[in-house]
């Protein structure tokens, strides 16, 4: 049985969610890429939760998970695609220009996208037993940025909710590291825990640039390093990202001193001593009161 089978209708229900696609392609010709594709996705929503969407009943009225399933299903697939139709487009003679062969790969990618943070965003409103009881959700619990939202409003993700959930492993690293105690000593401390939180994320967004590739990223990131030039070198992209992932590991760090001088004064009040301190009868600026 082929797997996108189980999730369309037919070959051209699938293209209703896809565009761009080979005229002569079919669920067995896809069945290589759908396996890869449905296998990734069961890695962020588990293979329980795949399977009872996939199992919703849609007699009556069409479900929004199911519907964001297939968005990313079939986007995700033909992603994995490109690269093999490319190949036989060129053993078959037919010219394929790089520029679009990337194009067309970014637009399936960010379609994923779209339907994975649609589908994620469902299942945080829906709050099942079975979603709580992912790994990612237990992983979250522990953190100190638990949404999307309180995410996004500290450093703009473009409110990408798979973004976030794939980023737990490294705000728990960024936390285990050093910031996990700095947010003990600034406890019930407001202020001191705003700027943490600042450090946590640009901390968790500096460990993403230095594991995932750009296009995996939030437009709102990937923005940073799009080129108006007609040429485009890898090792300079790579470059960048470098760059501005020491750049937020910089400002990152400067927040956890600011806060780490200001809890130390706190805890331990003393007196600054100044020049001013050290005024006597015989100094030449002396002014007696």
């Amino acid at each position: 049985m082929m797997i996108l089978d189980t999730i369309f209708r037919n070959m051209a229900h699938y293209k209703e969610y896809v565009s761009m696609i080979d005229v002569n392609a079919d669920f067995k010709s896809l069945n290589a890429s759908a396996a890869s594709a449905v296998k990734q996705i069961k890695m962020v929503i588990t293979s329980g939760i795949f399977a009872s969407i996939v199992a919703i009943d849609e007699t009556t009225e069409p479900s929004e998970q199911k519907e964001a399933l297939r968005t990313a299903v079939a986007s995700l697939c033909q992603y994995k695609q490109v690269t093999a139709e490319t190949i036989k487009r060129r053993i078959s003679g037919v010219d394929t220009f790089k520029s679009e062969q990337e194009q067309l790969a970014r637009d399936f990618k960010q379609s994923y996208f779209d339907g994975m943070d649609s589908l994620i965003a469902l299942l945080e409103e829906e709050n099942s037993a079975a979603w709580q009881a992912t790994s990612h959700y237990k992983t979250l619990q522990l953190l100190q940025i638990k949404t999307t939202d309180e995410f996004d409003a500290i450093y703009p993700i473009d409110m990408s909710y798979l973004f976030f959930f794939r980023c737990i492993p490294w705000q728990k690293e960024a936390l285990d590291e050093r910031l996990g105690s700095m947010f003990s000593r600034a406890a019930g401390k407001e202020s001191a825990n705003a700027l943490l939180k600042r450090a946590l994320a640009k901390k968790t967004i500096a460990k993403a640039l230095r594991r995932f590739d750009i296009l995996e990223f939030p437009e709102v990131i990937r923005g940073l390093f799009r080129e108006s030039k007609v040429m485009r070198y890898g090792t300079q992209e790579q470059e960048r990202v470098l760059l501005l992932a020491d750049a937020l590991d910089t400002e990152a760090d400067n927040l956890i001193k600011d806060v780490d001088l200001s809890l130390t004064v706190q805890d331990n009040p003393v007196d600054i001593i100044t020049d001013t301190n050290l005024n006597n009868h015989w100094d030449k600026v002396y002014m007696p009161g």
